[in-house]
C-alpha cells in the first residue's frame, strides 16, 4: 500500500479531514480535502464535520482551528513548521497602546499567536482585512504584527488612524522591486500580481494586490496570458491546476516559506498512524482568542452582503484635492459637472504641508536668472519649453490666487523693491539655488494658506461635487476608431471604492489624475503615508508614458526623530534666512544654498564621517522676530519636540520629498492616453528635470493644472 493510499484509509477510520495552505508542496495540496488560504481555511474549519483535522501549515493555523473547533482533535503533521511573523507583536506593547490611544482597536492578522489574539479586538487576514477593518466604529487601528500589511490596509481605509507595529513577514520582505523588472524585461507581456505582505515599493509596481486566493482569480479573470507572482511559490501548483494555458513566473530568488515545505506525506501519515503533535490550548486561551476570529468572521460576511456597485457619470473626474486638482476644478467652465474624490479628508494633501512659498517672475529682468536657476538645479534635464511656461505664466498664477484670498506677507514700509506692477507691494524671501529672492510667502505656512483658500473656493461651486475616502483603483479605457480610420483608446473615467466599500464606476468625458506623489512608499518621508503613487501603478498598467521613475528629490532638513510616521520638515527659507548646517562640534561644512540633492549629498558624507544620525542647523543668525513672524509654525512644532530654535541647534536629517517624475505629460498636460490629463506631482511635465528647484512645485502645479482645464474647455467647443 502506498503512502497516499494509507493516508486515505486512515482518515476513513479516524474520522480524520486534511486541510492545506497554498504554500504547502503540491503533493500536500493534492491529498488534501481542502486547499486555501487563511481566511478560506478558517471559514471552512468552523463548520467541519470529522472529529480529527490534520492542519498541513504553520503552527498558528493549527491553533486558529483548534479555538473554532475546540472539541476536536488537531493534528500538526511537523509540530516545528512555525511562522516567524506570528511572534513579532508582543502584550505589553499592546497594553501600553491602549492606555495611549482612546478609541483604539486593536487589529491582529491571523498570523500570530493565540496569545496575541487573546489580547486583541478582531482579527483579519490578508483577504478580508479592508473588509473588516472598515467595518469597525473605531478611529484608531492599532495592527499587529504585519507592518506591510498594516501600510497597505491603511492606504486602503484613510479614514482611519493607523499605529503600526514592526512585524513582517521574512518570506515576502525579500521580494526586490530590481528582480521584478528583471522578470518583467524577460516576461514583457506579464502581469505582476503580488501579495500585501511585501514592501510598498513592490506594491507600487503591481497590476494586482491581494490575498493567495485573490491572486488566483485575478489570474483566471485578467485576459492577460503571463504572470510574475510576488507571493511564496507553492502557489504555483494551484495556479497552473486551474489555468493550464497561462504561464507563471517568480522572481530570480524563489520566495520560498521553509516553514511549510517542512510538511511532507509521510508526516501526514504518521500524525494520522500515531495522533502526536496535537495542538493543545487552555479553556481561557481558547476562548480569549476565538472572540477576535469570530468577530472577523462576521464582519467579513456582512460587510460583503452590504456592498454594493454604483454608476456615476459626469463630465470631468478630478482625483486629488491638493493644489492642483482643486486649481483645476476651478479653471473648468461653469456649465462642466465635476466630481473631484480624494483617498482621506480633503485637507489631507501635501499641498497644505508646503512650508516655504511659492515662485514668480519679479520682473523682466528676473526671467534669464529664474530660468537659469531651475535648469541648473535639474542638472540641465528640464524641457525648456515647460520651463518657460512655468515662469511666463507666474504672475498670471498669484493674481488668480490673491483673487481667491490668498495672502501673501506685504513688504515693510520702506524696504526697497524691484518687483513690478502688483508685486511691488509684497515681501520676498530667497531659497536654496536661487540667486536671487523671488519666493512669495505666508509666514511658514504658504501651501495651506493657498491649498486652503482653493479648497474654501471649489465648496462653493454648484458644479462640483467632492467626495471624501474614496479611492480610485483603477481608470475605465475604452476602443474607439480614430480620425485616420485606426483604432485608439481613450480614458472614459475611473474606477473607485468608496468607505463602505462600494465599488463606484466614474463614467467621465475627460479624467484629471492630480493625486500626488509616492512618498507614502518610504520609511521616511514629509509626504502624507496614503500616497503610494496609485495613478502611476494604475497608468503603467495600462501601458501610459511614464517618465524619469527614479527622480525622487530628497529633502535636505526634516526634524530628526526616532518615532515613526511622516517627517516634519524644516523649510528650505530657513536657510534662505541665514540659517546654518552644522556638525557634531559646531562648525560649519556646507554652503546651506546649494541645490538640494548638493546639500542632501554633503549631510550624508559629514553624518557617516561623524557616525552620527544627524547633523544640526542653528537658526541663531536670524533674528528672533523673524523667526517668529516668518516661521512661527516651525518654532512652535521644534518647541514641542524639546528645541527652541531662537537658543538651541536642532537635529536635522534628510529624508524622501518630492518625485519629479511620474506620467509624462505634455504642455496641456495630456497624457498619451486621450481624454486622460494629469497634473501637480503624478505628472511629470519636465519642468524640474533631475532635481527640483525649491518652492517651484506649488507654481508648477498651478500652471499646468489650468492648462489642463483649458484643454478640456477648448475641445469641448471644437
Amino acid at each position: 500500500m502506498t503512502v497516499r493510499e494509507e493516508i486515505e484509509q486512515l482518515k476513513k477510520e479516524k474520522n480524520a479531514v486534511i486541510l492545506a495552505h497554498y504554500y504547502t508542496r503540491p503533493e500536500v495540496q493534492e491529498i488534501a480535502d481542502y486547499t486555501g488560504d487563511s481566511f478560506y481555511l478558517s471559514k471552512v474549519a468552523v463548520n467541519l464535520k470529522e472529529q480529527v483535522i490534520v492542519f498541513c501549515g504553520v503552527s498558528f493555523m493549527g491553533e486558529s482551528a483548534k479555538a473554532l473547533n475546540p472539541d476536536k482533535t488537531v493534528l500538526m503533521p511537523d509540530a516545528d513548521a512555525d511562522c516567524a511573523m506570528a511572534h513579532m507583536a508582543d502584550v505589553e506593547t499592546i497594553r501600553k497602546m491602549r492606555r495611549e490611544y482612546e478609541d483604539l482597536a486593536v487589529v491582529c492578522y491571523v498570523n500570530s499567536t493565540a496569545e496575541l489574539k487573546k489580547y486583541s479586538d478582531v482579527c483579519v487576514t490578508s483577504a478580508n482585512a479592508v473588509q473588516v477593518v472598515k467595518a469597525l466604529p473605531n478611529k484608531n487601528i492599532f495592527f499587529i504584527p504585519d507592518r506591510n500589511l498594516a501600510h497597505f490596509v491603511a492606504d486602503q481605509v484613510p479614514e482611519k488612524h493607523f499605529v503600526f507595529n514592526e512585524g513582517c513577514c521574512p518570506v515576502h520582505e525579500k521580494m526586490q522591486v530590481s528582480e521584478i523588472r528583471k522578470a518583467k524585461e524577460e516576461h514583457p507581456d506579464a502581469e505582476v500580481l503580488t501579495h500585501p505582505e511585501c514592501p510598498g515599493e513592490v506594491l507600487a509596481i503591481s497590476d494586482y494586490v491581494g490575498s493567495t486566493s485573490g491572486i488566483i482569480k485575478y489570474a483566471g479573470e485578467s485576459s492577460a496570458k503571463e504572470f510574475i507572482i510576488c507571493t511564496e511559490t507553492g502557489v504555483k501548483y494551484e495556479l497552473e491546476k486551474k489555468y493550464p494555458d497561462k504561464k507563471f513566473y517568480f522572481t530570480e530568488t524563489e520566495p520560498v516559506c521553509r516553514d511549510m515545505k517542512l510538511i511532507t506525506l509521510e508526516k501526514i501519515l504518521h500524525v494520522l498512524k500515531t495522533g502526536e503533535n496535537e495542538v493543545h490550548m487552555s479553556g481561557e486561551l481558547i476562548t480569549a482568542s476565538k472572540k477576535p476570529l469570530e468577530k472577523m468572521l462576521d464582519l467579513a460576511d456582512s460587510k460583503a452582503e452590504n456592498t454594493k456597485e454604483k454608476e456615476i457619470c459626469t463630465d470631468v473626474v478630478i482625483v486629488g484635492t491638493g493644489a492642483a486638482g482643486l486649481f483645476a476644478a476651478l479653471n473648468l467652465p461653469r456649465d462642466k459637472s465635476v466630481l473631484i474624490i480624494t483617498k482621506k479628508d480633503a485637507k489631507s494633501s501635501d499641498s497644505f504641508l508646503a512650508q516655504g512659498g511659492i515662485c514668480v517672475l519679479r520682473n523682466e529682468d528676473d526671467y534669464d536668472s529664474y530660468f537659469e536657476d531651475t535648469m541648473r538645479a535639474g542638472h540641465y534635464e528640464n524641457r525648456k519649453e515647460s520651463v518657460d511656461i512655468m515662469i511666463r505664466s507666474s504672475q498670471e498664477v498669484i493674481i488668480d490666487l490673491i483673487g481667491y484670498g490668498v495672502k501673501f506677507q506685504r513688504r515693510s514700509e520702506g524696504e526697497d523693491s524691484d518687483a513690478e506692477g502688483f508685486l511691488a507691494d509684497y515681501a520676498f524671501t530667497r531659497e536654496g539655488a536661487h540667486s536671487r529672492p523671488r519666493i512669495l510667502f505666508h509666514e511658514d505656512v504658504t501651501g495651506k494658506e493657498i491649498t486652503g483658500k482653493l479648497l474654501e473656493q471649489v465648496r462653493t461651486l454648484e458644479n462640483v461635487t467632492l467626495r471624501e475616502y474614496t479611492t480610485m483603483t483603477d481608470i475605465i479605457v475604452e476602443d474607439y476608431m480614430g480620425k485616420d480610420g485606426g483604432s485608439d483608446r481613450r480614458c472614459t473615467g475611473i474606477i473607485a471604492e468608496d468607505s463602505d466599500g462600494n465599488r463606484l464606476v466614474i463614467r467621465a468625458g475627460d479624467t484629471i489624475l492630480a493625486s500626488g506623489g509616492i512618498g507614502g512608499l518610504y520609511k521616511h518621508s514629509t509626504n502624507y503615508p496614503h500616497l503610494t503613487g496609485d495613478a502611476l501603478r494604475i497608468a503603467e498598467k495600462h501601458g501610459i508614458r511614464l517618465e524619469h521613475l527614479d527622480y525622487v528629490q530628497i529633502h535636505p532638513t526634516t526634524l530628526y526623530s526616532r518615532k515613526p510616521g511622516r517627517r516634519f520638515l524644516i523649510s528650505e527659507s530657513v536657510r534662505g534666512e541665514g540659517a546654518v548646517l552644522l556638525d557634531k562640534n559646531g562648525e560649519r561644512f556646507t554652503d546651506e544654498l546649494q541645490p538640494r540633492d548638493v546639500v542632501t549629498a554633503a549631510i550624508r558624507r559629514q553624518m557617516e564621517k561623524d557616525g552620527t544620525d544627524h547633523v544640526w542647523l542653528s537658526m541663531k543668525p536670524i533674528d528672533k522676530d523673524t523667526i517668529m513672524k516668518h516661521f512661527p509654525n516651525i518654532y512652535e512644532h521644534c518647541l514641542e519636540e524639546g528645541y527652541d530654535v531662537t537658543k538651541d541647534w536642532i537635529p536635522v536629517v534628510p529624508a524622501q520629498h518630492y518625485f519629479m517624475g511620474g506620467i509624462w505629460v505634455d504642455s496641456d498636460s495630456q497624457t498619451s492616453m486621450k481624454r486622460l490629463f494629469a497634473a501637480g506631482e503624478t505628472s511629470c511635465n519636465g519642468v524640474h528635470g533631475a532635481n527640483r528647484l525649491a518652492s517651484n512645485s506649488l507654481l508648477e502645479s498651478l500652471v499646468f493644472a489650468k492648462r489642463a482645464a483649458r484643454k478640456i474647455a477648448e475641445e469641448s467647443e471644437e
